[in-house]
């Protein structure tokens, strides 16, 4: 075991702990460290879907509808998360969402705290850098992706409208800040099983000429770099990963290559 899933696991117990009262701490002890066993090894991924498979799906399933192999074993029913909208008048509940999986909020399926609490072990991976942050708004947004009924904004027809895309700021923290760093500079270090060091985003204009490269920073961002000589790709295809990951059709993939190229563009170092 590693020490960073050491800690993690350490701090997963102490939060178990924290979360009663005193006259029942030796309860929650116990159940501490029956969830503790069975915490699946931590993974360095960042992304959404990567973390719902190796948090999640053991109980959710890998389709989200809540008939994972582990779901058998609970005393609560394990709930179908591609239906969270249906309670929620056809919105889907991003903040809500959020404070349960940090840990901050209960839903009467998870009465017993049968679910573990992610959010604090999302920050615990690495020992040199904290990616909790980005870790929790991918799975968030994975979650919003797999939706299987039709939100109240859909229903309206405000589907594909560029009001319902997230901002290029926005994308950019979820899906770029974990390698290329919050100050575009790709300070690094990236994570696993990336090697090299991310580019500076802020140098591109300058790097051509005075003229930020637009048509090419879009063209990498759908259809990722050109590999050296049979090298694994370092940088992910978000074009592609945007329709099969997040389930986005080809009218809204274009958008957020937009709202994301355009934040880059005014990173630019004067």
């Amino acid at each position: 075991m590693t020490t960073q899933t050491a800690l993690a696991r350490l701090v997963f117990a102490a939060l178990a702990v924290l979360a009663v009262g005193t006259g029942q701490q030796s309860r929650a002890t116990r159940a501490a460290q029956d969830s503790e066993k069975q915490l699946p090894p931590l993974i360095r991924s960042v992304e959404g879907p990567d973390l719902f498979r190796a948090y999640c799906a053991s109980c959710h399933g890998r389709d989200a509808k809540g008939n994972g192999p582990a779901a058998s074993s609970l005393k609560a029913t394990v709930p179908d998360l591609t239906m969270i909208p249906r309670n929620e008048k056809g919105d889907f509940p991003t903040e809500r969402v959020r404070r349960i999986i940090q840990g901050e909020g209960i839903i009467a399926s998870h009465g017993s705290r049968e679910m573990p609490i992610w959010g604090p072990v999302f920050h615990q991976v690495e020992s040199d850098v904290d990616w909790g942050n980005v870790r929790m708004e991918n799975l968030v947004l994975y979650l919003e992706s797999i939706q299987s009924i039709r939100t109240a904004q859909e229903d309206h027809g405000a589907k594909t409208s560029a009001g319902n895309v997230p901002s290029g700021e926005h994308l950019y923290e979820q899906l770029c800040a974990s390698c290329h760093g919050n100050d575009l500079k790709g300070n690094g270090p990236a994570p696993p099983p990336f090697k090299d060091f991310p580019p500076d985003l802020t140098t591109l204009a300058k790097r051509h000429g005075g003229i930020f490269p637009a048509e090419y920073v879009a063209n990498v961002l759908r259809n990722g770099v050109v590999l050296k000589a049979h090298g694994p790709p370092e940088m992910p295809t978000w074009g592609k990963d945007f329709k099969e990951s997040y389930h986005l059709n080809e009218a809204q993939v274009p958008q957020r290559i937009k709202n994301l190229s355009g934040y880059i563009k005014s990173q630019q170092a004067k």
